[in-house]
């Protein structure tokens, strides 16, 4: 058995850049559409998930002030952010190691908030993207893939969306 433990330390690039301030960032939950489906043979109805779809995905960046980094996040267009993270994770006889992780995220900007101006605070501001493709590496293995824009829904090396693809 492995526990996954706390975050060490974490670091935000955006187009090759770190950006430096923020504090933390969240990443996009993956939520499916769904459909009822309801008639003979069915008791009741059922809510079912639609093969490969994928709503709206949100990737959000807490950060504690604005900066020449932080407001270049705001510019119009494409932006492609890498997220490195380290987690200690106990293995099977106790001992603590420090596991690797990377999300990648192809992205637009729809928010962008530089937050207040208070004495004696950090301003507290906040940083939203639309996500059109969404990369996971966990100790080196990719894990997830989503890319909204050219129909892939890999998970684990399975591409859910292959025979889609290929019937079209």
């Amino acid at each position: 058995m492995i526990i996954a433990g706390n975050i060490i330390a974490h670091m935000l690039l955006v187009d090759s850049k770190e950006i430096a301030d923020q504090v933390s960032c969240q990443l996009p939950s993956i939520e499916k559409p769904t459909s009822e489906i309801k008639g003979a043979g069915i008791l009741g109805s059922i809510d079912m998930p639609i093969t490969g779809q994928v709503n709206s995905m949100t990737f959000s960046i807490n950060s504690r002030s604005i900066n020449a980094g932080s407001a270049e996040l705001a510019k119009p267009g494409i932006q492609n952010i890498e997220l490195r993270f380290v987690q200690d994770v106990m293995q099977n006889d106790g001992s603590m190691i420090p596991a690797s992780s990377k999300v990648f995220i192809t992205g637009v900007n729809k928010k962008y908030d530089p937050g207040k101006i208070e004495n004696q605070t950090t301003m507290d501001g906040s940083i939203e993207f639309e996500v059109l493709r969404y990369r996971q590496i966990i100790d080196g293995k990719e894990t997830l893939l989503i890319d909204k824009l050219n129909n892939i829904f890999k998970i684990n090396g399975i591409d859910y969306m292959e025979k889609v693809r290929a019937a079209l």
